[in-house]
């Protein structure tokens, strides 16, 4: 009996030892000094990224401000990184609550999204797994949502909302209109099976996209459309803080404030792209490759030309390498080096040797009349065209200049 109680006493007699250590260390140490407290807004700050990609073809920039009470936020966040097939993944949210709940949740649900996209998940697929992680995390809660992708080259912008605003986009006749939102998921954390649509849009050269948190519309959307337009001709560089500034000034801010623009570069340096093998992807194109071509001193005559005769080997790669089965690719590529400008249309098809339309079928003829080189190269494993620009041959351009 004496033997199995002497264990017992000896762990009582620890734990009070401890206890009484632990209390008086407390009772003599000096009290935290409230600005030496540890606040929301540092934490808040300390995950989130500090600085946008640098992105070709692109400007991204944005702008979080906490609100005046330090414990008033915390659920608002934002994010941008690349994805394996040189497109940008966006995303921005908000919390709901306030403080160091809605941090840990909006932390929660920021990596759940991230990891889904960079496994290559779609927008509407990543919000979907987020809700599933912040149902089964320790911290659920409500988080409101938008997760965009965007291609640098093609400017096309693929998005799904989940109970957010919708993306505000300004162009250059001075109107801001928000992009469609229908079909739109409720917020996540709500429901067990979250379902939300996608949309689609192409951003104009000339236009930017803005993404934000409800801390920003507090003034009212027009307002806000109001700022982004005037942002857009004033300060292209950093749209983003002229409209925080422009909304809230030096005024008390009753929440976090949180926006993301996205500005199409008029120039494209570099051009590797993957596109759908499907006939939409044909303007894509088009657009990613006039871009390229203002880079290079080809001159709009001869850039023309290359336009024209890529889309052709575009078309023959869209319309003859898989037989129109779904899910399939082409890569457009183009690099200007030694006084040339090579663009590459691969396929991993075989093309068919359907006979087409009398109207068509002058394709390779065409390619051929319009650039200085071209190579094809038929193989088991798909096609590659590649089609070759030098400057010399631009003879149009060159007696415009010299008239």
């Amino acid at each position: 009996m004496e033997a199995a109680a002497t264990p017992a006493l000896l762990v009582l007699i620890v734990v009070a030892i401890v206890a009484a250590v632990v209390w008086t260390r407390r009772a003599t140490a000096p009290a935290l000094a409230p600005q030496a407290r540890p606040t929301v807004p540092l934490l808040q700050s300390a995950l989130l990224p500090s600085l946008p990609p640098v992105v070709d073809g692109l400007r991204i920039s944005w702008s979080y401000v906490a609100a005046s009470d330090p414990d008033a936020g915390g659920g608002d966040f934002y994010d941008a990184f690349y994805l394996d097939d040189s497109s940008v993944a966006v995303v921005i949210g908000d919390a709901d609550g306030a403080g160091l709940t809605s941090i840990v949740t909006m932390n929660v649900v920021r990596q759940a999204i991230r990891s889904a996209l960079i496994d290559g998940a779609r927008p509407a697929d990543a919000l979907r797994r987020a809700n599933r992680v912040l149902l089964r995390s320790e911290h659920p809660g409500i988080v409101t949502a938008i997760v965009g992708i965007i291609d640098p080259a093609t400017l096309q912008f693929r998005y799904a909302v989940a109970g957010h605003p919708p993306p505000l986009l300004a162009t250059a006749d001075e109107t801001c209109a928000p992009l469609p939102e229908e079909g739109s998921g409720i917020a996540l954390g709500v429901v067990p099976h979250h379902v939300t649509s996608e949309h689609t849009v192409s951003i104009p050269v000339d236009g930017v996209l803005a993404l934000y948190t409800d801390g920003l519309a507090v003034a009212g959307t027009q307002i806000l459309a109001e700022a982004l337009v005037e942002a857009r001709l004033l300060a292209p560089s950093k749209p983003a803080i002229a409209i925080d500034r422009a909304i809230f000034g030096q005024r008390e801010r009753p929440d976090d404030a949180a926006i993301m623009t996205i500005s199409p570069e008029p120039l494209l340096a570099h051009l590797d792209v993957r596109l759908p093998a499907e006939l939409t992807s044909a303007a894509l194109a088009r657009t990613a490759l006039r871009r390229f071509l203002a880079t290079t001193p080809l001159g709009e005559r001869r850039s023309f030309d290359a336009v024209v005769a890529a889309g052709e080997a575009v078309a023959n790669a869209i319309e003859h390498a898989y037989d129109r089965r779904p899910n399939q690719t082409f890569v457009l590529r183009a690099v200007w080096e030694h006084e040339t400008c090579t663009i590459l249309v691969e396929d991993g098809g075989a093309w068919n040797d359907i006979q087409p339309p009398m109207t068509r079928g002058r394709g390779i003829a065409m390619m051929r009349e319009l650039c200085d080189t071209l190579e094809i190269d038929r193989t088991p494993n798909g096609t590659s065209v590649a089609l070759g620009f030098q400057v010399a041959k631009n003879l149009a351009d060159v007696s415009l200049v010299l008239t």
